[in-house]
């Protein structure tokens, strides 16, 4: 009786552990999908509002910009939308208009500015306005103008600026000692003159000889060369870029000097050397630099020294720029302004 009973206690304990098991394992189930299902909702939830932030705050909650659409929204740096848009493209007036403040800007030359600036797209504005004041929009000998300051003596000839037919300056006759041997008289204005005999006599001390070769030349004698150079069967192109046609030289003004011998052994002298770091001291500048000859019209000329003051001729010497240049960025303005003035 006694193992009978035995048996039936264990199986019944057995069947009840059996029950507690299965609802364990239901109850497991259970918790577990619903577990899942919680975790599920909030990853969407995350979702959206991590979407919310995305769209209503880009930066900081106390840092507000406004947008395109008048719609307030962060941002890190509290700028403007609208600044941090690409640069709306100007249209040609308005990139110019940018530099109209320019002393040498003349708004009726605007045309031509953007014109020009269409051709050169590599070149500056200063650059394109600077060259269309040049004249350099035209060929050589195109548009030119007729001289009304020749006596003055910042005078600008070249070829868009031509002298008066009857043009005559005032000379004195340069002392034939500080002339070239055979050459003739020599003549220039006497504010150069008196510049020259300085330079000369300071070069002297030095164990130096300036000297005049080419001074004073008539219109009429320019007009001569320029033919008789033409006719020997050079090209006009090749006579132009060494010799002025006739109004158009600067030794019309009696203010030009070309020193010891025309030809590009000058350089080889130590007279050059000299004149090169110190003529602007007495007044003269190298008029035809090297490398220049698209601004200049003429190929580099080492002996021909031009007069202007020594004010002028050290600004020149300092910028390292053309007179050309020079004359339209500075004394141009400079002439317009005292004109304007009542």
């Amino acid at each position: 009786m006694k193992k009978s009973t035995v048996r039936n206690r264990i199986r019944i304990v057995t069947g009840i552990n059996i029950i507690l098991l299965i609802i364990l394992v239901i109850c497991g189930c259970f918790y577990f999908r619903s577990n899942n299902l919680d975790n599920s909702n909030l990853y969407d939830n995350d979702k959206v509002y991590d979407n919310e932030n995305a769209e209503a705050v880009p930066g900081t909650d106390d840092e507000t910009v406004d947008t395109p659409g008048g719609q307030e929204s962060g941002t890190d740096s509290g700028q403007k939308a609208e600044d941090t848009e690409p640069d709306k493209e100007l249209t040609e007036s308005e990139e110019l208009s940018l530099y109209s403040d320019l002393p040498y800007f003349i708004s009726e030359n605007s045309e031509r500015y953007i014109n020009y600036k269409k051709q050169h797209l590599d070149y500056s504005y200063e650059k394109v306005i600077t060259y269309v004041n040049i004249g350099l929009d035209y060929d050589f000998y195109e548009n030119v103008k007729s001289i009304e300051n020749g006596h003055d003596i910042t005078v600008l000839v070249n070829k868009y600026n031509k002298l008066p037919d009857n043009f005559e300056p005032e000379l004195v006759q340069v002392d034939p000692s500080m002339c070239a041997p055979g050459v003739g008289p020599q003549y220039l204005r006497k504010e150069a003159y008196d510049a020259f005999v300085k330079m000369h006599q300071d070069a002297k001390q030095l164990g130096l000889n300036i000297t005049a070769y080419g001074t004073y030349r008539s219109i009429e004698t320019q007009h001569w060369i320029w033919n008789n150079a033409v006719n020997s069967g050079r090209t006009i192109e090749d006579v132009d870029s060494l010799n002025a046609r006739g109004g158009h030289s600067e030794h019309h003004t009696g203010l030009a000097v070309d020193v010891i011998k025309n030809n590009y052994s000058v350089e080889e002298t130590k007279e050059f050397e000299w004149y090169r770091e110190n003529a602007h001291k007495y007044g003269f500048i190298i008029r035809y630099p090297k490398d220049m000859e698209s601004i200049t019209g003429y190929k580099y000329e080492p002996w021909h020294l031009r007069y202007v003051g020594p004010e002028i001729a050290a600004e020149v010497y300092e910028s390292g720029i053309t007179y050309d240049e020079y004359y339209v960025r500075v004394l141009e303005p400079e002439m317009r302004a005292e004109n304007q003035t009542p």
